[in-house]
């Protein structure tokens, strides 16, 4: 049997600042998982052209086998091209392609979401969540 991360799993992104944001994983995919293997690490975030917030890992999350996402407003999600981490705070989910895989949505206020660039942000696994799943 083998862990898998289900919704109660949430991740923690601490900011500079002493704010957090919580993003509940909603996927059970390869992506998700690489991820939290992850954890803990920190991480730089800017914005990008008004609608996300970016950054970029220590080295690329494997996103082979996820499945074709969107994202919009409140989601966290993997721009695949380009390896980056995404808090996207503006549109609307369009249809799945694979250059996005989505890892869970999260609830945050704009001084939150600014937060993420005021210096290093931490992150880190807040509830693990797990299920059994068993692979026979």
């Amino acid at each position: 049997m083998t862990p898998s991360p289900r919704s109660g799993t949430v991740i923690r992104f601490a900011t500079a600042s002493g704010g957090s944001i919580d993003v509940h994983v909603d996927e059970d995919n390869p992506a998700v998982r690489d991820l939290l293997t992850m954890l803990p690490l920190t991480l730089s975030f800017e914005d990008f052209k008004g609608v996300e917030k970016i950054a970029y890992p220590p080295r690329e999350i494997r996103t082979a086998g996820s499945p074709p996402s969107s994202a919009g407003a409140g989601d966290l999600a993997i721009y695949v091209p380009w390896g980056d981490i995404a808090f996207f705070y503006r549109g609307e989910r369009g249809a799945p392609s694979a250059n996005i895989v989505r890892l869970g949505v999260y609830d945050a206020s704009r001084k939150q979401l600014e937060a993420l660039e005021d210096g290093e942000v931490t992150v880190t696994i807040l509830d693990r969540g797990l299920t059994a799943r068993n692979d026979s």
